[in-house]
């Protein structure tokens, strides 16, 4: 009896397994969506420069957009390759985001809403209904505004590509929240970071962008951080582009008060276990780094006071932020180890993936900056400058103490 019941319990072990491997097999074996753009036939209504020039919408150049006309007449009507279909499509905004649909065909030759966005992203996906070879892209239900589309990108028939952008929301609740000033700003300065905690460990980090920059740059943005493996869409603040050497020239650009009350607020609403900043010298100079750091060192004690800009204590509370590391810091010293393969991405380091974040910022690609974890800008050396966890031991891990 025993020997049978062994038996049985090997046999079902065995089918387990085998189940196991074929469903692995059939995963892998699933092809990826091809991007068959380029395949495709457009013709796009109420243009305000003509259908010629949502032309610009398929040229992978984020400085040129089509500008739709006001009303719910407008659209681009997309025809796929003859013996394909579509499973999908991603938009990609140029100024500000906008409530979008896709439309098919029903019986009756009518065009019916087949999926619609609230416009809450700059890029944003929406799959389409099986076998699809006809659809538009237009206004959602009941919105009428213009839009400026950057781009559009339409995905043929298979799983949806990895680098399609699929956003969730601001973070409820931070593991670790990334104050910095510009687009490029995230991978220059702190390296393997985000690579390392959004990509491999699966982290929730949120990016706190204080100058919101010109149109294109915060797709380059966008690109950078899903390359990273952020998932959660950065929060902005309105700062106007700025550049000065010194703290008390940048805030005569910026209001300081105000400053304090943004960054107390992203704190607050956040909650970040671990906060990072700009070094306080600025990196290189630049007075908008240097006012982060300043911010930061201010903000993390007054998002835990509640008498301090209550409005946003009154709204999410206070927090007491266990960590705050601020770059090049020169005491409680830890040097972070951005060499080290990462799995998440097949073996990448952590400072190859932030290259290739870099790269996404197509505009900067001329200028003289440079991912580098070596020199008087190293990207890898950082001092806790508050915790309430005790102090760093083995050096190696920004969220040590954290459970």
């Amino acid at each position: 009896m025993k020997n049978a019941c062994m038996k049985k319990i090997h046999f079902l072990i065995a089918a387990v397994v085998f189940i196991a491997v074929m469903l692995c097999c059939a995963a892998a074996g699933a092809e990826t969506a091809e991007d068959i753009t380029k395949k495709c036939k457009f013709y796009a209504g109420s243009g305000r420069t003509g259908s010629n020039a949502f032309a610009k919408c398929t040229d992978r150049d984020y400085k040129t957009y089509w500008r739709t006309a006001n009303g719910p007449k407008c659209y681009v009507e997309v025809t796929v390759p003859a013996g394909q279909s579509a499973s999908g499509v991603m938009v990609q905004f140029y100024e500000h985001p906008h409530p979008w649909g896709v439309q098919i065909r029903d019986e009756n030759g009518d065009w019916t809403d087949a999926g619609h966005t609230e416009g809450a992203y700059l890029a944003e996906y929406l799959p389409l209904p099986e076998g699809t070879t006809l659809f538009r892209v237009a206004n959602a239900p009941e919105a009428k505004l213009h839009w400026s589309m950057a781009e559009l990108r339409v995905y043929g028939e298979g799983e949806t590509p990895p680098e399609v952008q699929q956003w969730q929301p601001c973070a409820d609740k931070a593991d670790l929240m990334l104050l910095v000033a510009h687009q490029d700003d995230e991978v220059l300065w702190f390296g393997g970071a985000l690579p390392r905690y959004a990509g491999e460990e699966k982290k929730v980090c949120q990016v706190c962008m204080v100058v919101p920059s010109v149109p294109y740059r915060r797709l380059e943005l966008l690109d950078c951080l899903w390359t990273c493996g952020v998932r959660n869409y950065p929060a902005y603040s309105n700062f106007k582009d700025a550049f000065s050497f010194t703290l008390s020239k940048q805030y005569k650009h910026w209001n300081k008060n105000r400053v304090y009350s943004v960054v107390t607020g992203w704190i607050r609403r956040f909650q970040p276990d671990v906060l990072l900043t700009h070094d306080l010298q600025g990196e290189y100079g630049h007075g908008a780094h240097r006012v982060c750091a300043d911010a930061v060192m201010h903000c993390v004690e007054y998002a835990a006071d509640e008498e301090k800009y209550p409005g946003s204590a009154k709204e999410y509370g206070t927090w007491d932020t266990p960590k705050t590391y601020i770059h090049l810091w020169k005491e409680n010293v830890v040097d972070m180890d951005w060499r080290v393969p990462l799995e998440a991405f097949g073996g990448k380091t952590g400072f190859e993936v932030a290259e290739e974040g870099f790269r996404c910022h197509v505009s900067q690609q001329k200028t003289d900056y440079h991912v580098e974890d070596w020199g008087p800008w190293d990207n890898s050396l950082f001092g806790l400058y508050r915790s309430t966890v005790g102090p760093d031991e083995e050096k190696n891990d920004f969220f040590e103490h954290i459970n």
